[in-house]
């Protein structure tokens, strides 16, 4: 009985280490782990920086409560990215692998998707508080070190592209 308690405590620590207390998505440390253990010298698939557009105007208009709420809602519709590995960087930036896309264009009609359930995100108390994202996407291809290089820098330059379009857009680079 005592084993069993110490490797349920041991797993729920493990859990709240590499998992945002807040929105339920992976934390940093978690992401990282979890890219070691997805990547294998045959592996490919997208790196994604995804972050909620002009997100301070909702904390400081709505409030600190409806951002939290804004947050999780955006964070679960990030999971419903196919073949999704989500995670809060901090703030309101996320991250997302999503494997088994090769094609731009399937991985357009996957943020099209992810732009109706964002589009869904009510502000609390403000309909007139529109939620868009703006985000990078970069591929990969079985090349560990370029994974392991570019994991987050090109993503993030790509989604800072998309942020010049303002609302819901990703720029892709394969």
């Amino acid at each position: 009985m005592k084993v069993q308690v110490e490797e349920s405590y041991l797993n729920h620590l493990i859990y709240i280490s590499e998992h945002d207390e807040l929105t339920g998505v992976m934390n940093r440390y978690g992401i990282k782990r979890k890219m070691d253990e997805l990547y294998n010298p045959t592996g490919q698939g997208f790196i994604c920086v995804v972050d909620i557009d002009n997100f301070k105007v909702v904390n400081d208009v709505a409030g600190h409560v409806a951002g939290d709420v804004v947050l999780k809602a955006f964070a679960e519709a990030l999971t419903g990215l196919r073949n999704s590995h989500v995670g809060r960087l901090g703030g309101d930036e996320f991250f997302a692998y999503i494997g088994g896309i090769e094609d731009k264009d399937e991985l357009q009609r996957e943020f099209k998707a992810l732009e109706d359930r964002i589009n869904a995100i009510s502000v609390p108390g403000h309909d007139e508080i529109k939620v868009t994202y703006s985000a990078g996407a970069y591929y990969f291809k079985g090349d560990r070190e370029q994974l392991l290089q570019h994991s987050y820098t090109k993503p993030d330059r790509l989604c800072y592209e998309s942020k010049k379009v303002k609302g819901n857009s990703v720029t892709i680079e394969i």
